[in-house]
């Protein structure tokens, strides 16, 4: 799935959203379906659960406390003495923002709206009002107007359209003020759509929740990287279901034929090529859709990605060496699959820790903090 373009939200809603995203504690009130916001003919939905990422992440401990202050002071620079006081406030006590971040935060993508939308679920009203006329007086977003069933508001200098009532909340990107203005019809059906016409109307929406999985994913073939879809060949109409896991030592993705029942043709011999040529011969055949499986050791992908040469020419080159010692990591990389399902998984040496916090440490390592 292109995932630079499913996350391009989160990315630049950095400021509103960074401020309650970490340390999620919410109470459980009844309130709208916040999931009947997203359209039955939506092509990519994905389920993150943002709580169990910070945690596995471990944002939830003290040895990252010191990194969120200091990314929370980046996006903050320019800010008042106010402003920094009510964000400190909301990160310690994520439940003050009226949002319930326990529950899964849904970023998908329909011909509905041509772009892409998050939708987020609300428990206090009162609360979220609260912090977006906070955020409105610091001039981070425009007052809120009232409309049909909902009320909505822009963020500033990001193009996000923010609409919001008593259980849901909208945001959409827009790539200028003009689309999101000519995207408020839609907005509007979308904020005050019933069930039969949402995506629980998708028989498949229920399997993909029945998933395990930080991230679970309904989503059409055309969603996919080309080189992703001609490796499975699936036929035209397909939905299809995945999840990505992150547990100790291991991370583990599946993608299968919605509604796939029966036994998969993968094989069990598991593939070693020894250099790019043997890669690129078992990538042609896996687009032809022959069952596939390939394994690789942490030596075989070194040799693979030329880094253990490139260590030998820049052994003080910082990207190359973190690059080497992430691979270092990796016990087994194994990918294998058929025409109604694939799997991915990657196992590492540090048994004892989560894989997420893992990344989350190299990439610290990787941009200097």
């Amino acid at each position: 799935m292109q995932h630079s373009s499913i996350y391009a939200l989160f990315i630049r809603a950095l400021p509103f959203i960074f401020t309650i995203l970490f340390s999620a504690c919410s109470q459980e009130v009844k309130k709208t379906e916040y999931t009947h916001t997203i359209p039955a003919d939506a092509t990519e939905v994905s389920a993150i659960n943002l709580n169990a990422l910070a945690e596995k992440a471990g944002f939830k401990e003290g040895a990252n406390s010191n990194l969120i202050q200091e990314l929370t002071n980046l996006f903050l620079k320019s800010s008042s003495p106010t402003l920094s006081q009510e964000i400190e406030k909301l990160i310690t006590h994520t439940k003050e923002s009226g949002i319930d971040w326990n529950a899964p935060v849904y970023v998908f993508k329909s011909p509905t709206l041509n772009t892409t939308a998050c939708v987020i679920k609300v428990v206090n009203l009162v609360k979220l009002e609260a912090l977006i006329q906070m955020l409105a007086k610091e001039n981070i977003c425009t007052l809120p107007e009232k409309r049909d069933q909902y009320q909505s508001c822009e963020i500033k200098n990001a193009n996000i359209s923010l609409a919001y009532n008593d259980g849901t909340i909208l945001m959409v990107y827009g790539t200028t003020h003009d689309q999101l203005t000519k995207l408020t019809p839609a907005i509007t059906r979308l904020m005050g759509q019933s069930a039969d016409k949402s995506i629980h109307s998708v028989p498949h929406f229920k399997q993909m929740m029945e998933q395990t999985g930080d991230i679970r994913v309904l989503a059409t073939p055309d969603a996919l990287p080309i080189d992703i879809r001609g490796v499975l060949n699936w036929p035209h109409g397909t939905r299809l279901t995945g999840y990505l896991l992150f547990e100790n030592g291991r991370i583990y993705a599946m993608l299968q034929r919605a509604g796939f029942q029966g036994k998969t043709q993968e094989s069990n011999q598991p593939f070693h090529p020894r250099n790019s040529h043997e890669l690129q011969q078992a990538m042609m055949s896996m687009m032809h859709g022959q069952p596939f499986n390939i394994e690789l050791s942490s030596d075989e992908l070194l040799t693979l990605t030329n880094l253990r040469v490139l260590m030998e020419f820049s052994p003080n080159d910082s990207t190359i060496r973190s690059l080497y010692q992430l691979i270092q990591m990796v016990e087994v990389l194994n990918l294998r699959g058929d025409n109604n399902r694939t799997t991915f998984t990657v196992v590492l040496s540090e048994k004892n820790q989560n894989a997420l916090k893992t990344l989350v440490d190299f990439a610290k390592q990787f941009i200097g903090l």
